[in-house]
């Protein structure tokens, strides 16, 4: 007797959850980033095309449902961390990490904002956050090699913390939520900034 059709069944059903589960992660990243950060899990249902049973049969809270859509959305933006040539004159290096940053944050702005609310009770996004800060500081250590190979550690390590900081999504939220300054603004205060703790 042929054990194909059972299988199959059982292929389709993992298939069908697999599909369930994207979606309803897909439409709490798509609220987030409309600035819905609480949404009540009728909404997320009726957003991700599926029942509300079918939400919590995936996810056992919406707490567990917000931690895996902020980490699913920070590493899908996480690539836009790109690394930039080293043998451009500092000028054009600065404003390519201002740009990149701005990318990021603007695109995932509201993510990470969610992100940052959940933090202190999910280890999972304190994991996930700490690998893209030291991303940000590896970036930062790379792109300005040349003028912070003056500079003795640990000060070196402290400055590059320091920059990192200044062009990490704390400041960039101060400036265009907190401050609404315009993105060119923004980019301009970050740019400054960036340039001034930099060695000549």
């Amino acid at each position: 007797m042929s054990t194909a059709k059972p299988k199959a069944r059982i292929d389709g059903r993992v298939a069908r959850s697999q599909r369930t589960r994207a979606a309803v992660l897909d439409a709490l990243i798509a609220l987030l980033d409309e600035g819905q950060f609480k949404p009540p899990a009728k909404v997320i249902a009726e957003r991700s095309g599926v029942s509300t049973r079918s939400v919590f049969q995936h996810f056992p809270d919406l707490e567990t449902l917000l931690i895996a859509a902020v980490e699913l959305g920070v590493n899908r933006f996480a690539p836009s961390v790109q690394p930039i040539a080293a043998d451009l004159p500092l000028k054009a290096r600065i404003s390519a990490l201002v740009e990149q940053r701005f990318c990021l944050f603007e695109r995932a702005g509201n993510v990470y904002w969610a992100g940052q609310i959940a933090t202190p009770i999910s280890a999972t996004l304190k994991a996930t956050f700490a690998h893209v800060e030291y991303a940000f500081r590896v970036q930062v250590g790379v792109t300005f090699k040349r003028e912070l190979a003056g500079i003795r550690k640990p000060k070196r390590d402290q400055r590059i913390a320091l920059i990192a900081a200044v062009t990490g999504f704390h400041h960039w939220y101060a400036l265009r939520r907190v401050e609404a300054l315009d993105p060119r603004a923004a980019k301009g205060a970050m740019t400054e900034i960036l340039a001034a703790m930099l060695p000549e």
